[in-house]
């Protein structure tokens, strides 16, 4: 008996030290959106790229990548840029239009980013954090900025503003249609500009970043487990002694 709960334990604990830590993705870098989309959208990744943010010892998956220009003015998915951030909301990506400083003058601009974020280890999301910088409209311009975001079932939810200023806005999943936390968003960003007949529009970045909420690794798991049954024999075996 006592060599069982002896061994026991200590499977348990070489798990905390043999154990890998969850596998995750290569960091998300700074660089154009065209190294995190593939060909088919005009970029140099490859059609199952992912990469992974931290922040605060969370983890995301960041995957399935797309960009879609539209407008009377289009731009290239080399001419955005896109990084990894990390506050004020936990980690997130950026994304960054080489819209000019004085904003669209004429015509449209619209373009789509598309991407699925993942928790890791069995965390959740719990909001939606979306920063919106050097937003400018004048005269007859108009910037338009929906977001989209739908857990794995399918069901979405749709966030939907006309900004004049930089803003920011967090989206509690429990206050929307996916009804609480979720594992895993497929994101759809849609920003439009227009000049109208005598205006202009801009806008130099946008972005997201989550909350998740995080449960234990395997790892520490097996550590209080471990922990709990060395407890346990310590206690058994004074009980014997004391009982002999």
């Amino acid at each position: 008996m006592n060599k069982m709960f002896y061994g026991l334990a200590l499977s348990l604990m070489l798990c905390l030290v043999f154990a890998p830590a969850a596998l995750a993705d290569s960091p998300c870098v700074a660089g154009s959106l065209s190294s995190y989309v593939d060909s088919l959208y005009g970029g140099t990744a490859s059609s199952n790229f992912s990469c992974s943010v931290t922040a605060d010892g969370l983890t995301l998956d960041f995957s399935q990548f797309t960009y879609t220009p539209g407008g009377s003015t289009t731009e290239a998915a080399s001419a955005i840029g896109a990084a990894p951030v990390t506050a004020p909301d936990g980690p997130g990506l950026q994304f960054n239009p080489g819209i000019p400083v004085n904003g669209l003058t004429s015509g449209t601009e619209d373009f789509l980013v598309g991407f699925t974020v993942t928790a890791e280890s069995g965390g959740e999301i719990g909001d939606v954090y979306i920063n919106l910088s050097n937003v400018s409209t004048s005269g007859t311009g108009v910037a338009t900025y929906e977001e989209q975001f739908c857990n794995s079932q399918g069901t979405c939810s749709l966030y939907v503003e006309n900004p004049i200023t930089a803003d920011s806005n967090v989206i509690n999943l429990s206050n929307t249609a996916l009804g609480g936390p979720v594992s895993s968003l497929t994101i759809t960003k849609d920003v439009t500009l227009s000049a109208g007949s005598n205006g202009s529009a801009g806008l130099s970045g946008f972005n997201n970043e989550y909350s998740p909420s995080a449960v234990p690794e395997p790892r520490a798991v097996s550590y209080v487990l471990g922990l709990g049954l060395l407890a346990g024999f310590v206690i058994y075996r004074r009980r014997r002694v004391a009982q002999s």
